[in-house]
């Protein structure tokens, strides 16, 4: 009887899709639409008869939705209810839980960073901080997910978590009181240098443009003058925040993003809505390869009318705009339905001519700039910088394989009960490298004693960024390796030689 309802509600689900597909296409594909689905529902019958084991109907038309999508391009997903879930998490920006980034160090759960004023902060964990035990239950052997869906839950739920710390013999209980959390878009900005206030954006989630016209406002009390607002590994997030940030640079009524899609409802413009409090101040835009979507929405509109300089490397290319779908069952379908184009005309979409039958429609023609200087750019599939800078530099294998087993993470933490009152200020010393190798060895941890000499700089500040890390939370570390950033330090040179936007532009010819 089950299995006859299954078949009754696949039977309609085929009716509605041909349906749907029949207004679409006209009369002509109708035939060929309804005989695809029904050679469908026969497969689907033939495998759950005769396969070599018994199967789920559910999860055979879940894949087959899966493989149907993932032929159009990357973006369009069925997502089951923990995709959808992670999905909300990411755009709405909060969730019930404790309040950490965890990962996973020798087989471990680890504690990788708590954010500030959240339970795990509050309670005094600490990075490098072992989980052994949720709920007294061994955490040995489980993924970084489960272990994260354990921990969260509703607010004002209770959760008792056991960690192992360096320096410490016995393991610690802590009973946690799960909270709302807000992940914070963005988890740095200050003065750097005299007069130039610095933004690190690091998503687009709801209320992003919020934060960031807040902290506009509080660096101008402060004495900027002049900003660098920082992109870099921004994946994106809502198109409505995309264009309230920019919203904050761009002179009323100037166009920030369209879309143009097959449906009348996919084309929209997008404009700016109030006279900006901070557009004639010089501002340089910080974007890399991982800088995508709401990123180049806003890095595309800067660059179009003039509004400043982008500096870094050419940006992702994702310019396809999905919508989603919510079912009733707490799964969704997210599915492409229009395109990205910059206020010039470009579509900021890369093509995938191998795999996808996606094409953008701007690669390789002419524009020019919307701004007082009528630059020329060319539709490339994404956001080229203004002044191409080279990537910072590289991480070694041997650093990125202690990096990745969370030694660093684990001798700051041993740095950090051997040293007493450590200042900001503070330095790696010869001393600590030396130290450093004996821990590495005492973890049974294999390395050359060349590669290790020949990346001694940067292993150095690793270091550093750990133990500040550990001690200030992010917002430390964050300041810390802003001091070693080339591309901050570049983009300081040139704000500190330009007192206008012209200057910009100016520096811009004259470095060509």
């Amino acid at each position: 009887m089950r299995r006859h309802r299954q078949y009754i509600l696949v039977t309609f689900i085929i009716f509605m899709l041909a349906s749907s597909a029949w207004q679409a296409n006209g009369d002509t594909d109708r035939e060929k639409l309804y005989e695809s689905l029904r050679r469908f529902n026969n497969i689907l019958n033939i495998v759950e008869k005769r396969y070599v084991q018994d199967v789920d109907p559910a999860s055979l038309i879940d894949n087959a939705l899966k493989g149907m999508l993932s032929s159009l391009d990357p973006y369009s997903v069925y997502l089951d209810k923990q995709a959808y879930d992670r999905l909300m998490i990411r755009t709405k920006g909060n969730y019930g839980g404790l309040g950490m980034i965890i990962g996973m160090v020798e087989g471990w759960i680890t504690v990788i960073s708590p954010f500030e004023d959240t339970p795990a902060w509050k309670a005094g964990l600490k990075p490098g901080d072992r989980v052994i035990k949720i709920d007294g239950v061994s955490t040995k052997g489980i993924s970084v997910e489960e272990a994260s869906t354990k921990m969260r839950g509703k607010p004002g739920t209770k959760v008792t978590i056991t960690i192992v710390r360096e320096g410490v013999a016995e393991p610690i209980d802590y009973t946690l009181e799960r909270a709302k959390i807000k992940l914070n878009p963005i988890p740095y900005y200050g003065i750097l240098d005299k007069n130039i206030g610095y933004i690190k954006l690091s998503n687009f989630s709801e209320d992003a443009s919020t934060k960031l016209s807040k902290t506009l406002k509080d660096l101008t009390k402060r004495g900027a003058r002049k900003f660098i607002l920082d992109l870099r590994n921004n994946a994106g997030g809502l198109l409505s925040e995309a264009v309230k940030v920019a919203d904050n640079f761009l002179d009323k009524n100037q166009l920030i993003v369209s879309t143009r899609g097959r449906l009348p409802y996919a084309n929209k413009e997008f404009h700016a809505v109030s006279k900006p409090k901070y557009g004639k101040y010089p501002l340089i835009v910080l974007v890399n390869k991982y800088s995508a979507s709401a990123s180049e929405i806003v890095a595309g509109a800067i660059q179009d009318w003039d509004r400043g300089l982008i500096l870094g490397d050419t940006t992702f290319g994702k310019g396809l705009v999905q919508t989603l779908v919510p079912f009733k069952d707490s799964t969704a379908l997210k599915l492409t339905t229009a395109r990205y184009y910059t206020p010039s005309g470009r579509c900021i979409d890369k093509t995938d001519t191998i795999r996808f039958v996606l094409r953008n429609p701007t690669l390789g023609q002419e524009y020019h700039t919307l701004g007082e200087f009528k630059r020329e750019i060319r539709g490339t599939g994404s956001i080229i910088p203004d002044m191409i800078l080279l990537s910072p530099e590289k991480v070694t294998p041997l650093v990125m394989k202690i990096s990745r087993e969370g030694l660093f993470m684990e001798y700051a933490s041993k740095y950090v009960g051997e040293h007493k009152n450590i200042e900001k200020e503070f330095e790696i010393q010869a001393t600590d490298l030396d130290d450093f190798k004996v821990f590495l060895e005492s973890k049974e941890f294999e390395f050359d004693e060349d590669k290790f000499d020949e990346a001694k700089e940067i292993i150095s500040r690793m270091i550093s960024e750990s133990v500040a890390e550990n001690l200030w939370g992010i917002w430390g570390r964050t300041e810390l390796s802003l001091k070693y950033d080339p591309w901050i330090k570049e983009a300081i040179q040139i704000l500190e030689a330009a007192s206008s936007i012209s200057d910009l532009f100016a520096l811009l010819e004259e470095n060509k």
